[in-house]
């Protein structure tokens, strides 16, 4: 078998490939980083996000959201309303949000 010519590969330091090394990564390394992130979640970014949807013009009666919880479990809910600790959805299930991680 013939032998093949090696190839120069100049090595690149532009802040361009900085970028890039930063944004386009590996599936595996972006879901770790992002379950890294969703641990270090505030409770009061929570609360917050709950009182945005609720103070949203689209809101007349009930708000479709995907809730979650800190266990991993994601699930999507109709949400009515809610008191200092806890949801309420359409069904009369108490969410409480000590147990959400996020929700959208």
């Amino acid at each position: 078998m013939d032998k093949f010519p090696k190839i120069y590969k100049n090595k690149i330091n532009s802040i361009k490939s900085k970028i890039q090394d930063e944004f386009y990564y590996h599936a595996d390394r972006a879901s770790d980083d992002k379950k890294d992130a969703l641990l270090d979640i505030d409770p009061s970014l929570v609360l917050n996000k709950i009182e945005n949807i609720f103070q949203r013009p689209d809101y007349v009666y009930q708000a479709d959201v995907n809730i979650m919880y800190k266990n991993g479990e994601n699930k999507q809910k109709k949400v009515v309303g809610f008191k200092k600790n806890y949801l309420m959805t359409l069904e009369g299930e108490k969410i409480y949000i000590d147990d959400i991680k996020d929700i959208k």
